[in-house]
C-alpha cells in the first residue's frame, strides 16, 4: 500500500530530526473508520519551545514533500481542541521520548481544562442559532 510505505519514510525522516519527539496516527484511520477516499492523518510531534510560526510552516513542508495521500500535521500549528483530541484518538506510530511526550500531552491537557468552558459555550451557542 502506497500509505504504508509513504508513513515509513515519513518515520525515517523524523526519526533523524532533532526536532521531533514523536509521530501519530489520527482521524478515520486511527479510528478504523477510514473508507476508500479516505487520506491518512499524521501529526508530528515537535519537542517543546517557543516556536516561530516560519519555522513551523517550514517544518511542515519539509514532511508535506512525502505526502501522498497522507495529511501531514505539526502538532504545535493545531488549535488546542484538535490537539487533545489527538491525544485522546490518536496512536503512536514512532516516539523517540516517551517521557517528553508525555510532557507536552499533560500541558496540552492543562490548556485544554483552562479552555474548555469557552468553547463549550461556542458550541452551545452554535447550537442554539439553528
Amino acid at each position: 500500500m502506497v500509505s504504508e510505505r509513504k508513513i515509513k519514510q515519513l518515520i525515517e525522516l523524523a526519526s533523524q530530526d532533532d526536532d521531533v519527539v514523536s509521530v501519530l496516527l489520527f482521524g478515520s484511520t486511527a479510528r478504523n473508520e477510514q473508507s476508500v477516499n479516505s487520506d491518512v492523518d499524521v501529526c508530528v510531534v515537535l519537542k517543546m519551545g517557543n516556536y516561530t510560526k516560519l519555522f513551523l510552516s517550514e517544518k511542515k513542508l519539509k514532511y508535506l514533500s512525502l505526502s501522498g495521500n497522507i495529511d501531514v500535521q505539526i502538532y504545535q500549528q493545531l488549535p488546542i481542541y484538535i490537539r487533545q483530541r489527538i491525544l485522546k484518538e490518536g496512536k503512536i506510530l514512532f516516539c523517540k521520548n516517551e517521557d517528553e511526550l508525555y510532557e507536552i500531552a499533560f500541558d496540552t491537557i492543562q490548556k485544554y481544562e483552562d479552555f474548555k468552558h469557552i468553547y463549550d459555550y461556542y458550541l452551545n451557542e452554535i447550537k442554539n442559532d439553528r
